[in-house]
C-alpha cells in the first residue's frame, strides 16, 4: 500500500520544464508591441531594432526580458502593414523576409519557455538584429522583380543535360 502512495505521488509530480512550457501564455501582441497602426513598416523595424538591442545589452535578464517580449510581440505585427513593394531589389519576398524574422523571434521566445539559459540565447538575439538590419537596409534600396519561378528555369533547361548516363568506362568495367 505504501508503494502505490509513493508511486501516486511521483505520477503527480509535474516536471519543472513542462511546468515553464505551460506557464501562462503572453498577452497578445496588439497590447504589449509598441507600435501603432499608423506605423510604417520602416518604424515598425526601426522599434524592432531598438527592443532588440536593449533586450541583448541587458543580457535577456530582468527588464531586458521583457524587452524581448516586447520586440517578439513587434515580429507578430509586421505583416499587419502593407509592404511598399512585394519584392526587394535582391530579389527575396519581402513577405518572408517579415515571416523568417517572425519565426527567428518565435524560436528564441520558445526556448526561453522550455528552461534554457537566456545566456545561450544571445548569439540567437544578435543573428534576429542583424537580420532585422539586413532587411532595413535592403528596403532602403527599393523593390524589384520578381525573380524567375524554378518551374521556368527548369523548363528552359537543354534536354540534353536533364538525361545523364553513368558508365563504368569505355570496356564497361
Amino acid at each position: 500500500m505504501a508503494g502505490l502512495l509513493v508511486l501516486a505521488a511521483a505520477a503527480c509530480r509535474r516536471d519543472l520544464a513542462e511546468e515553464r512550457a505551460s506557464a501562462p501564455a503572453p498577452p497578445p501582441a496588439a497590447q504589449i508591441a509598441p507600435v501603432t497602426e499608423s506605423m510604417t513598416l520602416e518604424e515598425r523595424l526601426e522599434r524592432l531594432s531598438q527592443e532588440l538591442s536593449a533586450a541583448y545589452q541587458g543580457r535577456l535578464e530582468g527588464e531586458a526580458l521583457g524587452r524581448l517580449l516586447r520586440a517578439e510581440a513587434i515580429t507578430d505585427r509586421l505583416l499587419e502593414v502593407k509592404a511598399p513593394f512585394p519584392w526587394l531589389a535582391r530579389g527575396y519576398s519581402v513577405d518572408a523576409r517579415l515571416r523568417q524574422l517572425q519565426a527567428l523571434a518565435d524560436r528564441i521566445i520558445a526556448e526561453l519557455r522550455r528552461g534554457a539559459d537566456p545566456e545561450d540565447l544571445l548569439d540567437e538575439v544578435r543573428a534576429l538584429m542583424a537580420a532585422t538590419e539586413d532587411l532595413r537596409v535592403a528596403l532602403q534600396e527599393g523593390g524589384g522583380d520578381m525573380p524567375t519561378p524554378l518551374d521556368s528555369l527548369l523548363a528552359n533547361t537543354l534536354p540534353d543535360t536533364s538525361e545523364a548516363t553513368i558508365s563504368e568506362g569505355p570496356t564497361g568495367e
